[in-house]
């Protein structure tokens, strides 16, 4: 993540290491932050993941701040899986954690696990009456399939799905009913597998198209 600011803080289920990018998650931070949420841990899953660290230089190359961390058991992060309720509670301790340092408008980013609890996180700050605004959810290759979103806890918040036809690890059938369910903005490709291998720089011109679209870069 090209020299990222890492720090260790306390978390549901222990220390959760964190990386932020032209910000300090232990520092006022800037109105509007972009959140990234990684793969699945017990599959190797961290927020070093090529795919995650795509959209955090994308990010980075047009001066969005963004954090990312290790959900638990993952990298440094203290804790073991929990089937995706304690990732959730991770989430949701670092999303309440960016609301008191300043950050008011959220970007949510999730890749494959990370898409649906990304998702999923957007209920969760209502419930906890957290006072930040979600004006963004991108979901790349969400695991929707395994881990189901409900699609009315989405509210009104604009959302778009990238996937590739021939996902091999998250059937892309799946992928698309629920982003057509979701009312979700699609952008499909043939190639480039559940992984993107081949197929990066491609993706990280489409995600910066993206948010350039929404006025978020």
């Amino acid at each position: 993540m090209n020299q990222p600011v890492i720090h260790m803080i306390d978390g549901p289920a222990g220390q959760i290491e964190t990386a932020s990018m032209l910000c300090d998650l232990t520092q006022p931070m800037p109105d509007k932050t972009l959140l990234l949420l990684h793969p699945h841990p017990l599959h190797g899953g961290t927020m070093g993941n090529k795919v995650v660290t795509t959209i955090a230089r994308v990010a980075r190359d047009n001066g969005l701040p963004a954090v990312a961390f290790n959900f638990r058991g993952a990298g440094r992060s203290a804790g073991v899986w929990d089937n995706g309720d304690g990732e959730l509670a991770d989430a949701l301790h670092i999303v309440a954690m960016m609301a008191e340092r300043g950050v008011s408008q959220l970007c949510l980013s999730g890749f494959s696990f990370g898409g649906s609890i990304a998702a999923r996180l957007i209920q969760a700050c209502r419930d906890q009456e957290i006072e930040i605004e979600v004006i963004d959810l991108l979901q790349v290759a969400p695991a929707v399939e395994n881990f189901p979103v409900e699609i009315e806890q989405l509210g009104d918040v604009p959302r778009t799905v990238i996937y590739n036809a021939d996902d091999e690890v998250v059937n892309p059938i799946v992928i698309k009913a629920y982003a057509d369910a979701a009312n979700a903005k699609i952008i499909a490709a043939d190639t480039g597998g559940h992984f993107f291998h081949g197929e990066l720089s491609r993706l990280k011109a489409v995600v910066a198209s993206h948010y350039a679209e929404q006025g978020i870069i």
